[in-house]
């Protein structure tokens, strides 16, 4: 019987364009559109400006671009630079999901790693558009199908988007770049000793929260790069007594990463409307219907209450956000998520930015915003926003359905277009004839022999 590695191996580098439907090209089209909106939309998210100081500082060949500022750097690095942006606001496409009998397993972020490296390495080796949407499909299948390999524990894995993610992006970097079977095995057994992540920044709020899926990037390029020039790795990087499922599971399930392999693809993104961690959304969407229907200042609220099941009290999305805080915070605090729509009666991407750390009113409203168990509620993302006011009435409103976005309630292609250009607006970086045409080209993939120019319109 092949073996696990192999398999994965075949199905990279194997799997032929003609074998995608149009419904898997599309989802993968919207991914790109997606990614590359929100990686503009990142540049200057902070922590972002320091570690590109870095990479100038490093110097090197002149192999892809950082998208937005438009230095030329070596592929590893545009890759991690371009990724680290993407995810800045936790706003980017997530996913794919899973479907079939892996249907609803946590997958994580890792298009925020998939997308970008696709772009870079696209870029390098001047790759087709077919070719670019093919890596995009069969990185995210391959990095969604680890991820669903384990089952997920925020308290007890690695950060996904460390080791999942680093999957995916190598499957693709092997398939752009040409690495033979016998190349990217070897790719696999050399990042099983570059993977990584703790999901402790998400508790601390701090910018690292973005480095796991933005390492993955890099090392995904480093792997190949030394596979094919001869450098060796693990043999077995999956099975081995000291490989990938023995070191870094928590309670792996290794037949699930190749389950319907080839037969059914894991291509559909989960498309974010708002900033922030998708656990924010639904109370992110019951506070909109609130603010949409009754007529309150912000001044009338007495006490905010949002009834959740009992295990998602004691998470990192119920901590308030304080002065000396940092940015990342934002993107990972109900309680703020929810005072800023009762405050702000609007969800834009700049209130997910520093600024808002000093905004007293702001601040002293998210004190106010308690998580309460509830045993009516069973679904990880329901929940019950109920606002009590001064005058004693008590405006309520519920979310008993997945998140906006996911399969089970997904949002229509032309709203992901829309995020897009609020990405681009938002950052003021790429002017708006250059993101109409990257647009344009994205919309023409299949037809495009050259990806290069793709990256170089999406500078300043």
């Amino acid at each position: 019987m092949m073996r696990l590695i192999d398999q994965i191996v075949d199905h990279a580098l194997n799997t032929k364009f003609e074998s995608f439907d149009t419904e898997t090209v599309e989802a993968a089209r919207l991914r790109l559109i997606d990614a590359i909106g929100c990686t503009v939309g990142g540049v200057e998210a902070p922590g972002n400006q320091a570690l590109l100081d870095l990479v100038r500082s490093w110097g090197g060949a002149s192999q892809a671009t950082i998208i937005s500022h438009g230095d030329r750097v070596p592929l590893q690095h545009a890759a991690m630079m371009n990724s680290v942006m993407c995810r800045s606001f936790d706003f980017e496409v997530t996913g794919p999901e899973a479907e079939g009998v892996n249907a609803g397993k946590m997958v994580g972020h890792v298009c925020s790693t998939t997308e970008p490296t696709a772009l870079s390495v696209a870029e390098f080796t001047r790759a087709s558009g077919k070719e670019l949407l093919a890596a995009v499909i069969l990185g995210g299948d391959i990095g969604a199908r680890m991820a669903v390999a384990d089952q997920f524990d925020f308290n007890k894995c690695f950060e996904v988007c460390g080791t999942a993610n680093a999957f995916g992006a190598t499957a693709l970097v092997g398939r752009l770049m040409g690495a033979n079977h016998d190349q990217l095995v070897n790719a696999f057994g050399i990042l099983l000793h570059l993977m990584a992540g703790s999901f402790q920044s998400l508790w601390d709020g701090v910018d690292s929260f973005k480095l796991p899926g933005a390492m993955a990037a890099s090392n995904s390029v480093i792997a190949v790069e030394m596979a094919m020039r001869g450098f060796k790795g693990v043999k077995d990087p999956l099975m081995s007594p000291q490989g990938y499922f023995a070191l870094y599971g928590n309670k792996p399930c290794p037949e699930n990463a190749v389950a319907d392999l080839g037969r059914l693809y894991y291509v559909k993104g989960m498309h974010k409307l708002h900033p922030s961690c998708y656990g924010n959304h639904n109370p992110i969407e019951s506070a909109l219907e609130i603010v949409r229907t009754n007529v309150f200042d912000v001044q009338d609220i007495d006490e905010v209450i949002l009834e959740v099941p009992p295990h998602r009290v004691n998470m990192f999305l119920n901590q308030p956000v304080q002065q000396g805080d940092a940015q990342p915070r934002l993107l990972f605090s109900i309680p703020y998520a929810i005072a800023n729509v009762l405050m702000r009666r609007e969800v834009r991407i700049e209130h997910y930015t520093e600024e808002n750390l000093h905004v007293p009113e702001l601040l002293e409203l998210t004190q106010r915003v308690r998580l309460a168990p509830s045993d009516e509620l069973s679904g990880n993302q329901h929940s019950r926003l109920v606002v009590t006011l001064r005058d004693g009435r008590r405006l309520s409103e519920s979310r008993l359905t997945m998140p906006l976005g996911w399969a089970d309630n997904p949002v229509e292609a032309h709203l992901v277009r829309q995020k897009y250009w609020r990405n681009m607006e938002f950052a003021g970086t790429v002017g708006p004839e250059r993101a109409a045409q990257a647009l344009a080209m994205l919309d023409n993939l299949e037809n495009v022999e050259d990806v290069s120019p793709l990256a170089a319109s999406l500078v300043r």
